[in-house]
């Protein structure tokens, strides 16, 4: 793992924890009130949850992020990625923490290992808040959104010789269409030191092995080939992925959904007939849309976003 300062201060500190044999990256911020446990997507790190983790630790949330397997300064371990694994990580850190009462706020990817992880263990969870993403998607749609995807893997495995260089790349993506200091420290945070300049935090072996997990691949030549080489193991990779018992999550659940598409028409990654189908589908659960898209449902500055995270989490 990459040597660096950690982060240390009353306010906000970082430490690496074992489990499962590798070394997760975490961040925490400190507080008596009611624990928030922070999952971020598929590409992303702890920061990714920094806006809601501040604004909660100033109502005086504890707040605990962490840098998934793979991503940011957790091991990069060859193979063991997908949910069981990320589910078995999470399970940890809760015990490690002696979390209890505790709120999941998670983001895209992560909304699935809560979901999951609530599902096995729907005694341990207080409340859950899942943010555009969890949602069961057809084939057709989970194409169109390996299209968006892959405008965020050409980031990876790139070495870049200044961080300028980076930053001046992702700053003319259409997926961040609001440019802000927050979303530019977030992106400069991405960026680990190498050998000739600097690398994203994730490599794309990663991300290739998480799309495996789930039936699917960065290459979509390679998910056909798959079906026709594995039929078995791919199918019920897919399966997996479409699994969650909704009408079993007898938690709060708050589901927020971005309405803007990202790239392409009806490229929304948690379409309107899936957000639909949450609500209906898990009992105590409440939707809100919000008027952004998929990045920006994390980083823009949104009222009637943090209104409704906030009032939940009191609530609970």
């Amino acid at each position: 793992m990459q040597k660096r300062n950690k982060v240390q201060s009353k306010t906000y500190f970082e430490e690496d924890i074992s489990i499962n044999g590798i070394q997760i990256h975490v961040g925490i911020w400190p507080g008596k009130k009611k624990p928030i446990l922070c999952l971020h997507g598929l590409s992303g790190n702890l920061h990714s949850m920094a806006t809601f983790a501040n604004q909660l630790h100033k109502k005086g949330h504890k707040v605990i992020s962490y840098d998934l397997r793979g991503r940011g300064h957790s091991s990069k371990p060859n193979h063991a990625y997908g949910f069981e694994n990320h589910i078995k990580d999470l399970n940890m850190i809760i015990k490690h923490y002696q979390l209890k009462n505790f709120i999941l706020l998670a983001h895209s990817f992560g909304c699935m290992i809560a979901l999951r992880y609530t599902l096995l263990y729907p005694e341990q969870t207080k409340a859950m808040i899942l943010m555009d993403g969890g949602g069961l998607l057809s084939v057709q749609k989970r194409i169109q959104i390996l299209k968006v995807l892959k405008q965020s893997f050409e980031r990876l495995d790139v070495i870049y010789r200044s961080k300028e260089e980076y930053i001046n790349l992702v700053k003319n993506s259409p997926l961040v269409p609001k440019w802000t200091k927050k979303i530019n420290d977030y992106f400069i945070k991405e960026l680990h030191a190498s050998q000739n300049g600097f690398i994203c935090h994730m490599p794309k072996f990663v991300m290739e092995e998480e799309l495996k997990e789930m039936g699917g691949s960065i290459q979509l030549w390679k998910v056909i080939l798959n079906l026709l080489l594995h039929p078995k193991r791919t199918i019920k990779r897919m399966l997996y992925n479409r699994k969650p018992d909704f009408e079993n999550i007898k938690i709060p659940t708050l589901v927020l959904r971005a309405t803007q598409m990202n790239l392409f028409p009806n490229d929304d990654l948690l379409p309107k007939e899936s957000f639909t189908e949450m609500i209906q589908r898990i009992p105590n659960s409440k939707g809100v849309e919000i008027n952004t898209n998929h990045y920006g449902i994390l980083f823009d500055n949104i009222k009637s976003r943090d209104k409704e995270i906030f009032n939940f989490i009191e609530s609970q």
